[in-house]
C-alpha cells in the first residue's frame, strides 16, 4: 500500500496540464495576451436561412472545381486559337476540343441538379469576366448560343446571369464562400 502512495505521489511530478502563457506585468497587475485567428461571424435570421446557406456552400464546394477547368481549358484554347492563323483550321480545332471535352465531361456535368448549374454558370461569370452566353457565343456562333440560351431557360436557368456580390444577396453568399474555403484550404 505504500509503495503505491509513493508512486503516485511521485508521478504526477511528470504530468503537465498548462501551457506557458506570455503576460506583461504592470504595476502588479497581470494581463495575459493570446492572439485569436480571425474570423468572421454570419447571423442568419432563423434556422431556414442557415439551411439555405449551408446547401448553397455544398453547391459552391461541389461546382467550384469545374470552374477552374473551365478557365483553364478557355484560356488554354484562346491561346491556341491566337496562334492559328486559318478560319478553317480554328473551326476543325475548335470542333476537336469540344468533342474531347464533351468525352471528358458529360457524364459528370449530367449529375449535376438544376440548382448546381445555376451556381456554375454564376461561378464561371466570376472567374472568367464572361457570361456562359458570351461564351458560347464566341466559339460556337450566335444560333448556337441563342439556341442554349433557349434550353437553358427553359430549365429554369439563364446563361446570361451575371455574379454581382454588391448587389445580389445570394452572389454575396456565394463569394463569402469561395473566400472562407479558399483560406481554409478547401479549394485551389
Amino acid at each position: 500500500m505504500n509503495i503505491f502512495f509513493f508512486i503516485f505521489m511521485f508521478y504526477n511530478l511528470y504530468l503537465f496540464s498548462q501551457d506557458k502563457i506570455e503576460t506583461e506585468l504592470n504595476s502588479e497587475d497581470s494581463i495575459i495576451y493570446y492572439y485569436l485567428p480571425q474570423f468572421e461571424v454570419l447571423e442568419f435570421k432563423n434556422h431556414e436561412d442557415r439551411v439555405l446557406y449551408n446547401r448553397l456552400k455544398r453547391r459552391v464546394l461541389k461546382v467550384y472545381p469545374y470552374v477552374i477547368v473551365i478557365k483553364s481549358k478557355l484560356n488554354q484554347i484562346q491561346i491556341s486559337l491566337d496562334s492559328i492563323s486559318k478560319r478553317r483550321l480554328k473551326k476543325k480545332y475548335l470542333k476537336n476540343e469540344t468533342k474531347k471535352l464533351k468525352e471528358e465531361y458529360s457524364n459528370q456535368l449530367k449529375k449535376l441538379t438544376m440548382n448546381d448549374g445555376k451556381v456554375l454558370v454564376k461561378l464561371v461569370h466570376r472567374e472568367t469576366n464572361s457570361t456562359t452566353y458570351e461564351i458560347v457565343k464566341s466559339y460556337r456562333g450566335t444560333l448556337n448560343a441563342l439556341f442554349w440560351q433557349t434550353t437553358a431557360l427553359f430549365w429554369d436557368n439563364n446563361l446570361k446571369a451575371t455574379y454581382d456580390p454588391i448587389n445580389n444577396k445570394e452572389d454575396m453568399l456565394i463569394e463569402h464562400i469561395v473566400i472562407q474555403a479558399k483560406l481554409n484550404g478547401e479549394i485551389n
